[in-house]
């Protein structure tokens, strides 16, 4: 699995644990599991931007990841909780992948 693959995986992961972490916060019977999945989504998560940089810089490394993770988390936030995406969200987010592209060609 190349370094670019890791990378997106961990990204994928920022939403499990970011909604885990919101429902582990909130009032339920059920609060240890969501504490444990978070848990496991963040270190998960970590774990493959970790791997991800052996093949690449870090700096690049992490834009990528973090790029992946709020894409994924607007997109989590728009099917599991029906928030609204403007255009100037899709403009901005267009905006992080094209600079991410770019630093990946000139790295």
């Amino acid at each position: 699995m190349s370094g670019l693959l890791f990378l997106i995986a961990g990204g994928l992961l920022e939403p499990v644990w970011v909604i885990a972490m919101t429902k582990a916060g909130g009032n339920t019977d059920r609060r240890a599991f969501w504490y444990i999945v978070f848990l496991s989504a963040m270190f998960m998560s970590l774990m493959f931007m970790s791997r991800g940089m052996k093949t690449m810089s870090v700096g690049i490394s992490y834009a990528i990841w973090t790029a992946v993770g709020a894409l994924s988390t607007i997109v989590a936030g728009r099917i599991l909780y029906h928030e609204g995406i403007s255009w100037k969200k899709v403009a901005a987010v267009t905006l992080i992948l094209i600079g991410i592209s770019g630093l990946e060609a000139a790295g």
